[in-house]
């Protein structure tokens, strides 16, 4: 009896981690074209609630006065149209007409969930390895939403 229930439990323990797995919402993942500083309105829908609204990169303008620039960001736009706050999570890869990678940023919800019927502008940073990132020519987005 004892062997039963040490079974049992391991069964239902498996199915819980297998519903909680479920819960997660599919990746969306998508490549465009590269344009900096335009915005791209998508609006895909994703997985889980979530629309993919617009694209931005914005590349570093030189201040006339310091002589100084801010390093390259992707401002993403993403509306909850669901029932249920998400969090969400994007990653960015940039790369030139021969396939390299010249250029990835990533980030997402940080504290708060993206509440239903509400949009948010997610900043992420290019940093370090952006050298070469004019020479982009495609970029993929990904956009794991979770609850």
């Amino acid at each position: 009896m004892h062997r039963l229930t040490k079974t049992a439990g391991l069964v239902l323990a498996v199915a819980l981690v297998l519903e909680a797995s479920d819960a997660r919402a599919e990746l969306f993942s998508k490549a465009y074209a590269f344009k900096p500083d335009t915005t791209l309105k998508v609006g895909a829908e994703i997985p889980g609630g979530l629309r993919l609204d617009s694209v931005e990169f914005v590349l570093p303008k030189v201040d006339a006065q310091a002589g100084t620039f801010d390093g390259p960001k992707v401002k993403v736009s993403i509306s909850n149209l669901g029932a249920t706050s998400m969090k969400v999570g994007v990653a960015i890869a940039i790369t030139d007409a021969d396939g390299r990678l010249v250029a990835v940023a990533s980030g997402g919800t940080k504290v708060f969930p993206l509440r239903a019927d509400r949009q948010i502008v997610y900043t992420l940073s290019i940093d370090n390895v952006r050298a070469e990132l004019l020479k982009g020519t495609v970029f993929r987005i990904s956009v794991e939403p979770t609850p």
